[in-house]
């Protein structure tokens, strides 16, 4: 998707931006970190607020 509808629907994100197929990985990478140790039994969501 590009152009008008790209930035249409970018601008629904608190962001302002698409969220990239990176940032699931860096989450995942960081709960393997001790950093995320006490992260237990939870739903994180990753949808980056999208407003409906």
């Amino acid at each position: 998707m590009t152009g008008e509808t790209y930035q249409a629907v970018a601008s629904r994100f608190p962001s302002g931006r698409w969220g990239m197929p990176d940032g699931p990985a860096r989450l995942i990478a960081w709960l393997a970190t001790d950093e995320a140790d006490r992260i237990t039994g939870q739903v994180i969501d990753l949808e980056g607020g999208f407003r409906h």
